[in-house]
């Protein structure tokens, strides 16, 4: 690992340009990758929530990662349990370059959290790269991690906040996006979900509401192109699904519940559940709470 981390001192060839657009940007930056630097993409997003994510959390970011990988994007986030790591791992899977910046040095006797070395090794591997501010063998500290949220949001032009209770450290890093002139976006939640009372407090603060891949090429001023219809139902069509389970994924574009799948179907109601139990166990679709999904 030595041999790939390139030291750069604010100034110094490497150094991200929006980093020095920041209030105290850090003097010099740590950057393990294959070629010593930040990768190269068309637009950069910070994505940060809670560590204690819920499986509606990590549903509509995979979603939303999936949505954005054809349109150059690479993700920036913490490397922390939860929502950090659902972000390394889906844009890994959807060939994104990821940047992870730590809380602690890089060394890997200190490296934070530990059991997500083998992620980090897995993100160089793959064209993205690990990013610290602090000396290599620094341990994590409870201040570490606010300090390096400014890092996190700094490099990005909009933070998308995807979980966060109201005392979340995903707000800090929305407090300093803010402070950078960069805009924050946040997905609502239910008025009953503790995960969800950060973000939807941040949308009545004036946060882009975010739902899907489309509001956030909306906030970078993308213009959505049109996948041919022969893309978008290739995975479907390979399946070798019966007319009946083909019906039920064209009506399942949106999470919905039994009741309004069955009704929008217009099949009796026992073939409607018999063909949403059969999608389920072959695992095409899922379960989140009340409402069905596509996997």
């Amino acid at each position: 690992m030595a041999e790939n981390i390139n030291e750069i001192k604010i100034g110094g060839a490497g150094y991200p340009e929006a980093l020095k657009e920041i209030p105290f940007p850090p003097k010099k930056i740590s950057i393990w990758s294959s070629n010593g630097r930040l990768p190269a993409s068309n637009f950069y997003i910070s994505i940060v929530g809670t560590r204690r994510s819920s499986a509606y959390g990590e549903e509509i970011l995979r979603k939303i990662l999936a949505g954005l990988a054809p349109y150059g994007f690479a993700t920036v986030s913490g490397m922390a349990t939860g929502i950090d790591t659902i972000v390394a791992k889906a844009s890994l899977e959807n060939k994104m370059p990821t940047i992870a910046v730590l809380g602690s040095g890089m060394a890997r006797e200190v490296f934070y959290p530990s059991k997500n070395w083998a992620l980090a090794e897995r993100i160089v591997e793959e064209g993205g790269a690990i990013l610290s501010e602090y000396e290599h063998d620094m341990k994590a500290t409870l201040w570490s991690f606010p300090q390096r949220n400014r890092i996190i949001s700094g490099l990005s032009s909009a933070t998308l906040v995807v979980e966060a209770p109201e005392k979340s450290g995903a707000l800090i890093t929305a407090k300093f996006a803010l402070d950078q002139n960069r805009d924050v976006l946040a997905i609502p939640g239910s008025a009953f979900s503790t995960n969800s009372s950060g973000t939807n407090k941040l949308i009545k603060q004036g946060a882009a509401l975010v739902e899907s891949a489309e509001d956030v090429l909306r906030a970078y001023g993308i213009e959505e192109v049109e996948r041919p219809t022969s893309d978008r139902t290739s995975d479907v069509q390979r399946l070798d699904l019966s007319p009946e389970e083909n019906k039920i994924l064209e009506i399942l574009l949106e999470p919905l519940d039994i009741d309004s799948l069955i009704r929008k179907s217009k099949m009796p109601s026992h073939t409607a559940q018999s063909v949403i139990g059969l999608l389920e166990i072959r695992g095409i679709i899922k379960k989140l709470g009340n409402e069905y999904v596509r996997t």
